[in-house]
């Protein structure tokens, strides 16, 4: 069974499988009413197709991809956005707050470079022959 048969055979079934699941417990919760019952009918026919014939679950499941790519874009770039504002954010304001430079960025009128000196090192040619 190739990855893409395996795919589209999760796809159909999973889907199938999660309406009937939703339909079930709207059903206990709420009794009987249209949006169960085309749950159930979408479920069946999912299972149905992934049954009958896998290939022609390819197109749905395109888009169902696309769709999952879109919003896992959107919900990564907001998650992001939160650890920034949650935990960056406040370090950098504490540490303004403290004075820490650790870039070294203040401009100062006295310095005549901002170049740090290195230290001198032995020229060894052997160093170059275990560079890692």
């Amino acid at each position: 069974m190739g990855k893409d048969k395996r795919d589209l055979l999760v796809f159909g079934y999973g889907l199938g499988t999660i309406a009937f699941v939703f339909a079930v417990v709207g059903v206990l919760k709420h009794g009987v009413n249209l949006s169960q019952m085309v749950l159930i009918f979408c479920g069946g026919v999912f299972v149905l197709v992934a049954a009958i014939d896998w290939t022609a679950l390819r197109l749905g499941y395109c888009i169902w991809m696309r769709v999952a790519h879109i919003v896992g874009s959107i919900v990564t770039f907001m998650i992001l956005g939160a650890v920034f504002v949650v935990v960056f954010c406040p370090i950098g304001i504490f540490l303004r707050m403290i004075g820490k430079d650790f870039l070294n960025r203040r401009i100062s009128r006295t310095l005549k470079t901002y170049w740090l000196p290195r230290p001198k090192s032995v020229e060894n040619k052997e160093r170059y022959y275990q560079q890692f």
